[in-house]
């Protein structure tokens, strides 16, 4: 990610990604594809917020542009701390619960902030981008992105998740 001066972190995207999120399936479905798929769940709803919020579809070489631009950010500070976060999970002999699981709670909200920032960074790159003669595609997920991330591509899991992602997201668009 480019460095910019200052950046806005209680943006129109955050917003956004905190009322999806929170939608009835949403963010099993979003862990179902982080998980199952390795997708940058970021990534998805910058795609998602510009379809349903900015009326556009991202070409294949601006979701190129931006998971090039995301990739250090997400491989040496998101990527790291949701490691430490979940190796934190499970019960510990070792450590007392309660001691291990405020680490955890502090570790969970430094990586939710690293989201936070990798977020308004995107909303500034998408304030870039041009916005007339833009087209909008029917489905909100576009076919690049969905090849881009690895897995099984027929599954189950990934059928459903999608479903559950592009129906929330489509309601969404026609709510607003």
């Amino acid at each position: 990610m480019t460095q910019a001066e200052t950046l806005d972190l209680e943006n129109p995207l955050w917003v956004f990604a905190l009322d999806f999120y929170k939608r009835p399936g949403v963010a099993k479905a979003c862990l179902a594809i982080q998980d199952a798929l390795d997708a940058d769940i970021v990534e998805l709803i910058v795609i998602l917020y510009a379809w349903s919020r900015l009326g556009m579809s991202l070409t294949e070489g601006e979701g190129a542009e931006l998971r090039a631009e995301m990739q250090d950010w997400r491989a040496t500070t998101v990527l790291p701390l949701r490691q430490i976060r979940r190796a934190l999970k499970p019960p510990r002999t070792d450590m007392p619960h309660v001691t291990k699981e405020a680490l955890r709670d502090q570790v969970k909200r430094a990586e939710l902030l690293a989201e936070q920032m990798q977020i308004a960074w995107a909303n500034t790159w998408l304030e870039g981008l041009t916005r007339t003669n833009r087209s909008l595609e029917h489905n909100p997920v576009p076919t690049w992105f969905v090849t881009a991330t690895t897995g099984d591509p027929k599954s189950k899991i990934r059928t459903e998740a999608f479903s559950v992602v592009v129906q929330t997201v489509t309601d969404m668009r026609l709510r607003s």
